[in-house]
C-alpha cells in the first residue's frame, strides 16, 4: 500500500498548493485513462466501480466531459437510481435481521428493472430512467434518454461488481473501471488507511446529502463492510483499469465537518466510543478550508 505523508504545519500558501496539485494530478489521471478509452472507437459501455465514499459520481462527470470533448455524447446512468423503494427495502432489511434501510446488499437492486432500461437503451429506443430520492426513499421519474448511433453509456455504482449486474453487461463491448481510495495517508500521528478514509468520507456525505445522522451510518458500516468483503473487492481484480482517489490533504478538510459532527454525540449512544477515537485520531491534523477545494474537485462529492 502506498502512503501520503501529509504535513500539519503548512501555511495558508502552501495548504492552498498542496490542495490544488493534489486535485490536478487526480484529474490528469483519470484524463489519461479517458483519453486511451476514448480512442476505442467500438466501445459502447463503461462500467464505473467501487466500495462506498470511493469518488464514483464525479469522476462520472469528469470521464463524461473528457468524452464529450472527444466527439462522443455520453449517457450516465446510475444503479442507485434502481434501488427498490423503501418499503420493500424495510422489509429486505427485517428479513435478513438488520436494523433501519440497507443500501448495501445485493437484493436491494431492482435487477429486472435495471436489465429492462439497458436493453431499452442498447436498442436505440428512448427510455425513460428512474432516480431514487435518498431523502424520502423513493423512485421518481428520471431523464429521459433517446440513444443515438456512436453514443457511450457510462454505469455508474458499487453495485456493477454483483454477479446478478455484472450478468445483465455481457455481451456488449464493455471495459471497466474500479475507483477507490488505495492509499494511507500518514498526518497529526496517526496513519488513516483507506477502509479508515472511506468511513470518514461516508460520515460527512450521508449527514450532508442523505440526512442521515453519524450514530446511523455507523450502525450500518459493519454490514457495508461484510458486503464488500463478500461482493465487491474479490470482483474488483476484474476491472480493465483501477483509479487511486486518496486525496492527501483530506482528512484536513473532513475535520471541522467531524467534529460537528461526532462532538455532540450523546454519551449513552452505543458508537460514543467510536466517534471518540476519530476525534483523537484527528486532533492534531491541521484544518483544510473546505473554500480552498475547487467546485470541480473529487472531494466535492463528500462535503
Amino acid at each position: 500500500m502506498n502512503k501520503h505523508i501529509f504535513p500539519s504545519d503548512l501555511s495558508i500558501e502552501e495548504l492552498q498548493k498542496q490542495v490544488t496539485n493534489a486535485d490536478l494530478a487526480f484529474e490528469a489521471s483519470l484524463m489519461e485513462l479517458a483519453n486511451a478509452l476514448s480512442a476505442e472507437k467500438e466501445l459502447f459501455l463503461i462500467g464505473l466501480t467501487g466500495p462506498t465514499c470511493s469518488g464514483k459520481t464525479t469522476a462520472a462527470n469528469m470521464l463524461t466531459a473528457r468524452f464529450s470533448q472527444a466527439g462522443r455524447t455520453v449517457h450516465v446512468v446510475s444503479v442507485d437510481d434502481f434501488y427498490y423503494e423503501k418499503n420493500r427495502l424495510l422489509k429486505l432489511s427485517k428479513e435478513s435481521g438488520k436494523e433501519g434501510l440497507d443500501y448495501d446488499s445485493e437484493k436491494t437492486i431492482d435487477t429486472a428493472f435495471l436489465q429492462e432500461c439497458l436493453l431499452s437503451l442498447f436498442s436505440g429506443k428512448p427510455t425513460d430512467l428512474p432516480h431514487f430520492n435518498f431523502y424520502t426513499g423513493l423512485r421518481e421519474p428520471g431523464a429521459r434518454v433517446i440513444p443515438q448511433k456512436n453514443d457511450l453509456f457510462l454505469l455508474e455504482g458499487i453495485q456493477i461488481l454483483y454477479p446478478s449486474v455484472n450478468a445483465i453487461l455481457q455481451g456488449v463491448a464493455y471495459k471497466s473501471i474500479a475507483i477507490l481510495p488505495q492509499s494511507g495517508i500518514a498526518v497529526g500521528g496517526h496513519t488513516f488507511l483507506p477502509n479508515e478514509i472511506r468511513l470518514l468520507r461516508r460520515l460527512v456525505r450521508d449527514v450532508i446529502y442523505r440526512g442521515s445522522p453519524a450514530s446511523f451510518t455507523f450502525s450500518l458500516w459493519k454490514n457495508v463492510r461484510e458486503n464488500e468483503e463478500k461482493n465487491i473487492f474479490p470482483y474488483l481484480p476484474t476491472c480493465n483499469f483501477t483509479v487511486d482517489s486518496t486525496m492527501p490533504y483530506e482528512i484536513g478538510v473532513l475535520k471541522p465537518f467531524l467534529i460537528n459532527l461526532l462532538a455532540e454525540m450523546p454519551k449513552d449512544d452505543p458508537f460514543a466510543e467510536t466517534a471518540k477515537e476519530i476525534l483523537q485520531s484527528i486532533q492534531n491534523v491541521q484544518p483544510v478550508n473546505s473554500a480552498m477545494i475547487s467546485p470541480n474537485s473529487l472531494y466535492r462529492e463528500f462535503i
